[in-house]
């Protein structure tokens, strides 16, 4: 007898569920002897024949089969279904599943799956474009509220990091720690505005240093062009040797002459020659004799 105010209760060995649809159990294919197939056939009332609202019920320590009570108040005890199919079924719905009885579910074990919904209907149609234009809004909403969340916290960074600063220097003046230097900011593409440093060669021209005698082209030679030694007299191959060299030198000062390297600077900023200073200021030109105190000059 089928307990009417009793629940489901797993933990405890009692299992009831209440199926809305069709409950199918399974049994061999008898067409089949070599290879097994299962056959998932409905329970049906055996005295109305209902198939919906069917309440099965095990409870594994007083009874070993599944107990079934349709709508109409028929109960009778179902040999048809296997309590440790049913009991597996169970627990994947509602408590641990056991992965070793998932081939049940796809033998087509339990309670029939809901039907594919008809979007020609009109009222179907109307629920699933409101659930998904719910989902849409809750995921731009979402988006939102991420996006607010990070400005709004950059901001309270920017607008507390002085107070935060001054609260460091305190505390650290507090403990005694000596404040640490300013890492140096890092060159991006762009010098960092500042003092201009003179050059190395300004400090020397300012201390009066001599400049460093810079050293010989060729280590093999020293800038001879033969490598001279006790009982060796050879050209030497590493360098071109000095003519070569003041040759090379002299190509490419012409070169620079001829592309415009090397003309005499026009403008205002131009020094004039000596001839036209002389000129413009009537000094007498280099080569004309100069007037003495001793000249005299011819009434």
């Amino acid at each position: 007898m089928i307990d009417p105010l009793r629940t489901h209760d797993p933990d405890a060995g009692y299992y009831r569920i209440t199926a809305e649809r069709p409950f199918n159990y399974l049994q061999r294919d008898p067409d089949h002897t070599i290879r097994v197939v299962w056959q998932a056939l409905p329970v049906t009332c055996p005295m109305c024949g209902a198939d919906t609202g069917l309440t099965l019920v095990l409870e594994r320590a007083a009874q070993p089969v599944v107990e079934v009570l349709c709508p109409a108040r028929h109960e009778w005890a179902e040999h048809l279904i296997d309590p440790g199919h049913f009991t597996a079924w169970a627990d994947m719905r509602w408590t641990t599943p056991n992965w070793d009885m998932f081939w049940i579910l796809e033998a087509g074990f339990g309670e029939e799956p809901l039907p594919p919904v008809d979007l020609a209907d009109p009222k179907a149609a109307r629920i699933v474009t409101k659930v998904l234009v719910r989902e849409a809004k809750k995921r731009v909403r979402r988006q939102v509220r991420r996006r607010v969340r990070k400005v709004k916290k950059k901001a309270l960074n920017v607008a507390y990091s002085p107070v935060a600063a001054i609260i460091r220097t305190a505390w650290a003046m507090q403990a005694g720690i000596p404040q640490e230097s300013p890492d140096p900011v890092k060159k991006t593409g762009k010098q960092t505005p500042g003092p201009k440093i003179p050059s190395v060669a300004k400090y020397r021209a300012a201390y009066g240093m001599p400049a460093p005698v810079k050293g010989p082209a060729c280590l093999v030679c020293e800038d001879q062009g033969r490598i001279v030694a006790p009982g060796v007299n050879i050209p030497c191959t590493e360098c071109e040797g000095p003519a070569a060299a003041a040759l090379a030198a002299a190509e490419r000062k012409a070169a620079r002459a001829r592309t415009g390297g090397g003309r005499t600077p026009t403008g205002s900023k131009a020094r004039p020659r000596r001839e036209e200073a002389a000129a413009g200021t009537g000094a007498p030109a280099a080569g004309d004799p100069r007037p003495t105190d001793a000249t005299t000059v011819d009434a």
